[in-house]
């Protein structure tokens, strides 16, 4: 893992901390964050999205967000913290490691000035504690809807706004039985999850053009992000990449014009929109501020490590070595298939895949899991070196 020296000057962002009031821009009244379900970072190439594109042109864009793969276990010690999958409460803590412990970004806030909105029953324990909640099965339109509602009745200063049919359609895509173009194929002329994302987009401009009809457009920041990535045949499948890649822009008061930034991740969420609102950031949180999005930053991309990447790709290098070692050892002797198995057993025992989210928190912090990780891999590599000297 790679990590680089930053001028001292910018600790305060590395850190993930506010920015001190004096150095920063002015507060805005209200803060956004607008969540588009499964949004793949390849929107940007392959739909119309006039509204982002107009948001990127005004405000910042972060090309490739990573995230822990979007894992939803339903039962299990995972299932007893929340229902929903597992980048939800990352977005919303700014940490990898979720306990009962955990803090989340709307507490930072007084509660009554939170609110929740989705169209969707399956986030009962995401919404816990906030002041303001609208959790209902629907389309789309009607969360946007809901949170205008809100905007002009309790002039929340932050709320989290979920659409749910675009991640919806792209399971659509992948599951459908009928013979169309976009059967596991997203991108395809009339695919329910073009449809749905450009629909999205769409609803993006009614929620900005209802807050400037209410004079607060000026006020707001607003960040848009996928709750977690989309693979190009529909969903998310655990074992391919593109589930665990979003992207992101960050819109209006207190955000840098015209800047494109490379690369974050879900942790670093949590702490940006704590110095944009100049709210205390969550104790919990593991991520860092997107110092280059912010009027208040530095004014270029801060160098940074790339941790949450490199972790997936362990946990992808992982999957394909259990399967990979598992067939070297069937082709052996059964007399020596024993010995090996057994190996085999204690390199699961020793890495910490998706599947042992909720053992993350034992590590002191990210570093340790991954050094952990890359040391269970190196394992199995020399069990497989050893099986394959052997059946020569």
């Amino acid at each position: 893992m790679r990590f680089h020296l930053v001028l001292a000057a910018l600790a305060p962002f590395l850190a993930g901390v506010a920015v001190p009031k004096s150095h920063a821009a002015e507060r805005p009244g209200h803060v956004i964050l607008f969540v588009i379900d499964g949004l793949s970072y390849k929107a940007w190439d392959k739909l119309e999205i006039p509204t982002l594109r107009k948001m990127a042109k005004e405000g910042a864009v972060v090309e490739k967000d990573y995230l822990s793969p979007p894992a939803h276990p339903r039962t299990g010690a995972y299932a007893d913290l929340h229902t929903c999958s597992i980048p939800n409460p990352i977005m919303m803590a700014g940490t990898l490691f979720i306990t009962k412990q955990t803090s989340y970004l709307h507490q930072s806030f007084p509660m009554t000035t939170t609110a929740f909105v989705v169209n969707s029953t399956a986030y009962p324990t995401l919404a816990a504690g906030y002041g303001h909640v609208y959790q209902r099965n629907g389309p789309d339109s009607e969360s946007v809807q809901a949170a205008l509602d809100m905007m002009r009745r309790i002039q929340p200063r932050f709320m989290r706004i979920h659409l749910q049919n675009t991640g919806s359609a792209g399971s659509e895509c992948l599951s459908t039985d009928r013979d169309v173009a976009w059967r596991g194929n997203i991108w395809a002329e009339g695919s329910p999850y073009r449809l749905a994302a450009e629909r999205a987009d769409s609803l993006l401009g009614v929620l900005i053009a209802g807050l400037r009809q209410m004079g607060v457009d000026d006020d707001c920041t607003i960040l848009v992000v996928g709750d977690h990535g989309q693979d190009d045949g529909g969903w998310h499948p655990l074992q391919l990449p593109d589930g665990a890649i979003t992207t992101m822009t960050l819109w209006g008061k207190g955000i840098r014009k015209g800047v494109r930034i490379p690369y974050a991740e879900h942790i670093d969420i949590v702490p940006t929109l704590c110095s944009v609102a100049q709210v205390p950031v969550p104790q919990t949180t593991q991520g860092q501020v997107i110092a280059g999005a912010l009027e208040s930053g530095p004014g270029f991309e801060v160098a940074r490590s790339r941790t949450v990447k490199e972790l997936n790709e362990q946990l992808g290098v992982y999957n394909k070595s259990i399967i990979a070692v598992a067939y070297a050892i069937d082709r052996l002797p059964e007399t020596k298939q024993g010995r090996y198995y057994s190996r085999l057993d204690g390199a699961k025992q020793d890495f910490y895949d998706i599947g042992r989210f909720t053992e993350w928190p034992k590590f002191r912090n990210l570093e340790e899991l991954y050094v952990n990780n890359r040391d269970a891999l190196a394992r199995l590599q020399r069990l497989r070196a050893d099986v394959d000297k052997i059946s020569k």
